[in-house]
């Protein structure tokens, strides 16, 4: 079975456009998906649903679930140190982020797709001014990605 890392971008929209009374199936797979570690996502990420959720329950199930919100363990630290060395991620410090005081995931969460063989798992048009970037680095380093619109369809399937 595919293993996957969502971006917050991913999970924001699984948890702001699928309300549970709607999508009851989906949830109960997605949930049970994350209680068994298929689907994890990264600390940084929870710091940003944090900042951007607008809907109380989307908050309410972060805290929830917050154990699906990991660290980088020691590997995955070594490869993003040598991704910063290489300065993959360069185009991030921008004043925009800092102004906004904004954790920034993406560095984390694809250290942890290619070190643990997960997807990567985003929200197409978001990242706009990073995303063909982000893409090139996943390419480079064969970290696999797909749309979370995709993933979702697929977690279906596997039901």
């Amino acid at each position: 079975m595919m293993k996957y890392v969502f971006d917050h971008y991913a999970l924001l929209y699984m948890l702001e456009q699928f309300p549970r009374n709607i999508a009851l199936e989906l949830w109960e797979i997605f949930d049970g998906l994350c209680k068994n570690g298929t689907i994890i996502s990264q600390r940084e990420a929870l710091k940003c649903l944090e900042r951007e959720a607008i809907e109380v329950q989307s908050l309410d199930w972060s805290k929830k679930n917050s154990s699906i919100f990991h660290t980088i363990n020691e590997n995955e630290a070594q490869f993003l140190g040598e991704l910063m060395k290489k300065r993959e991620f360069d185009f991030l410090n921008t004043p925009r982020l800092a102004e906004r005081r904004m954790p920034e995931a993406i560095p984390f969460i694809l250290c942890i797709a290619k070190k643990q063989q997960r997807h990567y798992v985003y929200r197409k048009n978001t990242n706009i001014d990073y995303s063909n970037r982000i893409m090139k680095i996943c390419k480079s380093y064969k970290i696999k990605c797909l749309e979370v619109e995709d993933c979702l369809m697929g977690l279906r399937k596997i039901s």
